[in-house]
């Protein structure tokens, strides 16, 4: 019911723009740009909690899916002068959807990288032990507000250093519907040197 316009409005938007190419209707689709992209992750979101889907479980090598992450950003972090290191156990198998997990981890590295300044460090590992499977993302930018610190994966909420980027406040929600899916926990802290996150599932 809202997709259908949405997507008729940007795309009336985008007529107009190449008719008279004004910057006014740059900005209007830039707007409903935002907007679809917002409606599409509420959407993935609501879709996760909501239907529980698990028709895409299967036994997966989750090592094999967090090095590819690490591949990925790994020339964005080195555009940036971002050390990453990356250490992930070998051959840590879970139950879960290959591609929401990707997507998840992939949420908070690029979060990681956004906020670590150049010249700065992040780390990712894979580890298991006590048969529990945690992965922890640890950077040293500037933290989060311990006022902030619970409300970070709640919708639509932003800390008042990102309210300056771009973004629609849903990027760590959606990373906690899917882990949420996995039976996982995920939670933050401010350590000396950053932010830490970590997951367990």
């Amino acid at each position: 019911d809202l997709r259908t316009p949405l997507t008729r409005m940007r795309n009336k938007i985008e007529a107009m723009e190449s008719k008279h190419n004004h910057e006014d209707f740059t900005l209007l689709l830039h707007d409903a740009d935002h907007l679809l992209s917002t409606f599409t992750a509420l959407l993935r979101i609501s879709r996760i909690e909501t239907e529980k889907q698990r028709s895409h479980f299967e036994t997966i090598c989750f090592s094999t899916i967090l090095t590819d992450v690490g591949d990925f950003y790994a020339p964005l972090a080195e555009d940036k002068n971002i050390t990453l290191h990356v250490d992930i156990a070998d051959d840590i198998t879970i139950t879960g959807d290959k591609d929401l997990l990707f997507q998840a981890f992939a949420n908070l590295l690029d979060n990681a990288i956004k906020y670590t300044p150049a010249k700065g460090k992040i780390t990712m590992g894979l580890e298991c032990a006590d048969q529990r499977i945690q992965v922890i993302i640890e950077d040293n930018g500037p933290g989060v507000r311990d006022s902030d610190i619970e409300k970070i994966f709640q919708r639509f909420y932003r800390t008042e250093e990102s309210r300056s980027t771009h973004g629609t406040g849903l990027g760590l929600s959606l990373v906690k519907a899917i882990i949420d899916l996995h039976n996982g926990q995920i939670c933050a802290e401010n350590t000396d040197q950053g932010l830490r996150i970590s997951v367990t599932i």
